[in-house]
């Protein structure tokens, strides 16, 4: 499968410093050094817009060309920036939806293509996207790029206001591996074939998958979800099993993650990886605790 990614920086001031560092997909073992596999190029009209490219000639190329040994629908895209000379990690959940045998994070490329055997691709959730906004970037503040994308980002800044974490879940498409590889004078600069890194698809534990297709995914608060959970079990007459079990549970991992994107399997991934208590408890607890995890959680919006 081939695999276009444009891990990228929206650099809006010049009197900040914004250097890249490497980038990781742990789903694929990539492990990409800055100097040494990919450099920063901006082959954008717009020079503000700072693109990880593979570090070969010197023509600017939009993003990065995997080919993977097998298909894959889920990886997490982990680019790191030294920005003012402290990192900066944006970290991208990734989940790829489509039948084609390509896939491409840029939003415009999923458009069907006039008077072309391309149709469009995008996924019915994106229609209304506008990609200069949608598209997944980092950026020095949070006000510096504002996102209809916005309810599934979250993100820690310093003293400064300055982003020192970012991490998004984002739907991208599949598309006709043609699509990429036929230059036309809307793609001319996107990496070569032979230019792509070579990678097998892998198991990582902190790989998040969605669970429901419906109702979608947003950032929500541990302690939202935990009061949630409070009020099931207290009108189920269940209190104690909440204050015994579901309790010390969220309180481990709160601590580290303060946040998780609702129906996926992220929550219960950080539980796993962060509760001693969750790892203590019976089998038929850890079932116990994730039903009550993996609930469908809706979005509620008034107007």
């Amino acid at each position: 499968m081939l695999i276009h990614l444009t891990p990228s920086f929206f650099l809006n001031y010049s009197d900040v410093s914004v250097n890249l560092i490497d980038v990781e997909i742990p789903e694929l073992g990539l492990h990409l050094q800055n100097e040494r596999d990919i450099t920063v190029r901006f082959p954008a009209p717009n020079k503000r817009l700072h693109y990880v490219c593979r570090k070969k000639g010197r023509k600017a190329v939009y993003g990065i060309l995997l080919n993977t040994d097998k298909n894959v629908t889920d990886i997490t895209v982990i680019t790191r920036w030294a920005v003012q000379g402290d990192v900066s990690t944006h970290r991208v959940h990734m989940h790829i939806v489509g039948a084609d045998d390509a896939a491409t994070d840029v939003i415009h490329l999923w458009s069907g293509v006039f008077n072309t055997p391309f149709r469009d691709k995008s996924p019915d959730l994106t229609k209304n996207w506008i990609p200069a906004s949608c598209q997944p970037r980092l950026s020095v503040c949070a006000g510096d790029r504002p996102s209809e994308r916005e309810p599934a980002i979250w993100r820690l800044a310093d003293a400064a206001g300055i982003i020192r974490q970012q991490t998004e879940y984002f739907t991208a498409a599949t598309v006709e591996p043609e699509r990429l590889l036929t230059p036309t004078r809307s793609n001319d600069r996107l990496p070569a074939l032979e230019d792509a890194f070579d990678c097998n698809v892998r198991e990582y534990a902190d790989t998040l998958r969605v669970l429901y297709a419906y109702p979608g995914v947003t950032v929500c608060p541990i302690t939202e979800h935990e009061e949630l959970i409070e009020s099931d079990l207290t009108e189920e007459g269940k209190r104690d099993a909440f204050t015994a079990i579901i309790q010390p549970v969220l309180h481990e991992v709160r601590a580290v993650c303060p946040v998780f994107f609702t129906n996926t399997t992220n929550l219960m991934n950080s539980i796993r990886r962060f509760s001693t208590h969750f790892h203590a408890l019976s089998d038929t607890e850890k079932q116990f605790v994730e039903y009550q995890i993996n609930q469908p959680l809706f979005r509620v919006s008034v107007s």
